[in-house]
């Protein structure tokens, strides 16, 4: 009995350790640990165990909690190679580095970063932390998290980076230091990183929880290969994107939980990854809620299959010429939640499975063929005026669903579980109606504008630029409006996983 006491002690002191835990009421930020403090001209520490400090660099040596404080203009934290069971607490600490990152993960390390309940913390670098053109010293991020590291970022505090040099947080691939991965949980974080990505992993990207405002020159959360947002059962992150090129970018991108409003200049969401080749990419929403908008490109854009199992999705596009709001070059199925898509574009390139009832209406009463209008049909191309109110209803009256128009739309889809196939739905916005009749099995919509008549998709051709023009060789994907082509993905091969540890 008494090695079963003290094995369970061990185990609960393991898990304290280990900074923030899945259930941060489990456990609360440390109160021990070697408390550190920066200012402009040197670092202090209470005691020399597991560190080394060089002016104003701190660097990490052995395993340990260290609590960081006070405010620098030009100073660091380095943990080095191989260093695990570190957790940086970050107890109201400004740091900003001229030349590199204020926070560098060495490759193979473990590391907690976390922000102490109660505190404000920022981190910042300058111009010169871009290898392209900085300094040689420049590792591209304000957090750089190396190549088989595992970084978790944490805490009940709020933290705010400024990458004014080129990521707000880069994660690198597995190598053979490591399997890399970044994990965030309950955490206020503020990223704004107008030259590049707010946060970009090349091998697995987790956001399971906290509030995220995110801002970004080009994708807000980026992931070379899974990205995962949320998990079933849990109420899942807050993340609000103001402003991007691309919103949430992945090879494969699973929604499972969480509030995620996106306003993005070209797709909203993107499963691709033109670096790959005999990759399954995949799109899959199955809770949460969504709200997404685009100026000028997809809404949601998968190169291979785009699912939407639950949730509530409502995304609209802009662009009325050849992006739609939902657009997969494999099929796309819907089969629960409750799903509101609209665009410019007179339909949507797309072969879809519906399990679950639909409707589609277009502007001049059909879509594909499958609509019919009814009396007081809106006519032309336009659909919905951008700021007119409307509504989803049955042939009895009943509103299932009621919105005001994001942007002008020629084509509006619709799917619930409270449709039932065969029977006629209304879209009205003022005195105008369109009739159409909700359906299962497979339905094919409209090309709108493209007249390919390739109603199966795109080919692979994903994210077109917003003007209509070619891509360059190797696809649009994340293509910047300026048509420049955004740097160059690292190549890694870790595994292909989904929320659990599943096969994606």
């Amino acid at each position: 009995m008494k090695k079963i006491h003290l094995i369970f002690a061990l185990l609960l002191a393991l898990a304290l350790s280990a900074g923030c835990a899945a259930d941060p009421a489990e456990n609360p930020t440390p109160a021990g640990g070697t408390e550190i403090r920066f200012t402009d001209g040197k670092v202090t520490a209470a005691a020399t165990d597991g560190i080394t400090i060089d002016g104003t660099t701190l660097t990490v040596t052995g395993a340990g909690t260290y609590l960081l404080s006070g405010s620098c203009a030009d100073g660091r934290v380095k943990v080095e190679k191989g260093v695990r069971g570190v957790t940086l607490v970050l107890n109201g600490l400004t740091l900003t580095c001229e030349n590199s990152a204020p926070i560098l993960c060495g490759k193979g390390s473990e590391v907690t970063i976390e922000a102490a309940a109660g505190t404000e913390n920022t981190l910042s670098d300058t111009a010169a932390n871009n290898d392209e053109t900085g300094s040689a010293d420049a590792e591209n991020a304000v957090i750089k998290c190396k190549d088989g590291s595992r970084v978790v970022l944490c805490g009940s505090g709020a933290l705010t980076l400024r990458a004014n040099g080129k990521n707000g947080i880069k994660s690198g691939s597995t190598t053979q230091d490591g399997e890399a991965s970044l994990t965030i949980r309950d955490l206020t974080l503020t990223i704004d990183a107008p030259v590049n990505d707010a946060v970009n992993a090349e091998a697995a990207l987790t956001v399971e929880s906290g509030t995220l405002t995110l801002s970004a020159g080009d994708d807000a959360l980026h992931c070379d290969y899974t990205l995962n947002i949320g998990a079933a059962g849990t109420d899942g992150p807050r993340i609000t994107v103001t402003s991007c090129f691309e919103g949430l970018e992945g090879a494969a991108v699973n929604i499972c939980s969480g509030s995620i409003d996106i306003h993005s200049a070209d797709d909203c969401i993107n499963a691709a990854n033109a670096d790959l080749t005999g990759f399954s990419y995949q799109l899959n929403i199955s809770g949460g809620t969504v709200t997404a908008r685009s100026d000028s490109g997809d809404g949601f854009d998968s190169n291979g299959d785009l699912t939407i199992s639950g949730g509530n999705v409502t995304v609209w596009t802009a662009n009325a010429a050849d992006n739609e709001p939902l657009d997969a070059d494999g099929t796309i199925t819907v089969s629960g939640g409750t799903v509101l898509a609209a665009g410019g574009s007179g339909g949507m390139g797309m072969s879809l499975a519906a399990t679950q009832p639909c409707v589609i209406f277009t502007g001049s009463g059909a879509a594909g063929g499958m609509n019919m209008p009814g009396p007081g049909t809106l006519g032309g191309a336009s659909l919905l005026t951008q700021g007119a109110a409307f509504t989803v209803a049955s042939a009895d009256g009943i509103v299932l669903y009621s919105g005001e128009a994001v942007y002008n739309a020629s084509f509006l889809f619709f799917s619930s579980g409270d449709l039932s196939d065969g029977e006629s739905y209304t879209l009205s916005a003022g005195e105008a109606q369109t009739v159409s009749t909700a359906q299962t099995g497979t339905v094919r919509t409209g090309m709108g504008s493209r007249g390919d008549g390739n109603i199966g998709g795109m080919g692979g051709m994903g994210g077109q630029r917003p003007d209509g023009s070619a891509p360059p060789s190797g696809g649009f994907n994340s293509q910047k409006p300026d048509g420049t082509t955004p740097p160059e993905k690292p190549t890694g091969t870790p595994p292909q996983t989904g929320p659990g540890g599943t096969t994606a």
